[in-house]
């Protein structure tokens, strides 16, 4: 959460950039932290009566863990409450926006708001000035952002149903077969979220030569991932795609890529996404751009161990379903057992076999997310003696056992 709270002031351009809608952030103290907003709303006469309206919707003696919708004078507005650890952090305002185009019946009820103002041209222009955005586009968009935030999926219904503002949208999705199908999607999109935790992952840690094997089942590939705006498809996956460059940069950055280097390399690619008016040509983009950083990310790393080290790393990792002894290690550097040991323990700060079995164990944790092989299986293909030392390794490094990991992430 650290990370993500250092990362926000980026995604909250990102948001305001891609879809053109205003995102404040407020801190611990309810005060305004930054803003990102049209000049039309900055400079217009409803610019303070917004911002004291939000600071009220700030306030939470217990904040939630999920997004929280809320409407005021036509304006629809989520907001997700940062905290760690129990500990309020802050609270992330999306909006406002309009769900549909300012009917007559609207502006009635706008006036009737802002009886005291009644300076319609102003209002209108203000109104006008607003993205559309549909309720459903809305709450992907909340659940887009609580997932970069928290790296956690979160599953629309759950949403749905803890925030009255949706109940209409509740009532399609029950009675409407067009709805039932738009639920296909977002089940697709959160099967998807499992590929899409391994990409990052390899990313994360350069692993280039993995990449092929994921890369059509993640952000990249799935052409079913929802719509983000409804206006234009070439629109809604170019939103897809700014968001999943945003995804990829930061887990570039947790694995050693310069932070300068990874957002002017994510400015660029974004700025070549605009720039294209064919799906395939913006999907050939990004994995161009995924390949990019992954390269960056391996060449980092291999400039931060020496020689002998890296050459270790390949190898258990290209080999962690097999037995993996020093020696073997030893022979394939041309060093002494001895002087490797303690040469990789003062490079990488781990012993080689804390690593190999921090290695196993990240496996693990993809065939646990990703497939349903008996956990037994899994102990055994990678090299742990029984069960009972594969669970107590496990939760070494995760905290969970194995099953307690699965269903999490189910």
């Amino acid at each position: 959460m650290k990370n993500s709270l250092t990362d926000l002031p980026y995604i909250c351009k990102l948001l305001h950039d891609t879809h053109q809608i205003s995102v404040f952030f407020l801190n611990s103290f309810h005060e305004f932290e930054y803003e990102y907003l049209s000049s039309d709303i900055r400079n217009g006469p409803y610019y303070i009566p917004l911002k004291e309206l939000l600071v009220v919707h700030s306030y939470q003696k217990n904040p939630e863990e999920f997004p929280i919708f809320f409407t005021k004078a036509e304006m629809n507005f989520f907001i997700i409450h940062l905290q760690e650890s129990k500990q309020y952090l802050g609270s992330l305002i999306i909006g406002p926006s309009l769900k549909s185009e300012i009917s007559d019946e609207s502006i009635r009820i706008i006036m009737d708001t802002y009886k005291d103002n009644p300076n319609k041209r102003k209002l209108i222009e203000f109104y006008q000035s607003l993205p559309i955005i549909d309720q459903p586009a809305f709450l992907s968009l909340s659940l887009l952002v609580y997932y970069m935030i928290y790296h956690q999926p979160l599953d629309s219904s759950l949403v749905i149903q803890n925030n009255k503002e949706l109940a209409s949208f509740h009532a399609q999705i029950e009675n409407s077969e067009l709805e039932l199908s738009k639920g296909r999607r977002n089940s697709i999109f959160h099967t998807n979220l499992s590929y899409e935790r391994v990409l990052l992952d390899y990313v994360r840690k350069g692993r280039k030569d993995q990449l092929k094997e994921i890369i059509n089942y993640s952000i990249v590939g799935e052409a079913e991932l929802g719509l983000l705006s409804k206006r234009s498809r070439i629109r809604s996956e170019k939103n897809l795609m700014i968001t999943g460059i945003a995804l990829v940069c930061r887990a570039a950055i947790e694995g050693g890529l310069n932070e300068e280097t990874a957002f002017t390399l994510s400015d660029f690619y974004i700025q070549q996404l605009e720039e294209l008016e064919h799906i395939n040509a913006i999907l050939t983009l990004m994995e161009e751009a995924i390949y990019d950083f992954t390269n960056r990310v391996c060449e980092a790393n291999q400039q931060k161990y020496s020689t002998a080290i890296t050459i270790c790393q390949q190898y258990i990792y290209n080999h962690l379903y097999e037995d993996i002894t020093l020696d073997q290690l030893a022979e394939i550097t041309h060093l002494s057992s001895n002087y490797l040991s303690s040469l990789f323990k003062k490079e990488v700060g781990q012993s080689i076999s804390e690593y190999i079995q921090q290695q196993r164990i990240d496996e693990a944790k993809k065939l646990l997310t990703l497939t349903n092989y008996p956990i037994t299986d899994i102990s055994a293909w990678l090299s742990f003696n029984d069960q009972s030392y594969f669970i107590k390794i496990f939760k070494k490094f995760t905290g969970l056992t194995p099953k307690q990991y699965r269903n999490d992430k189910q």
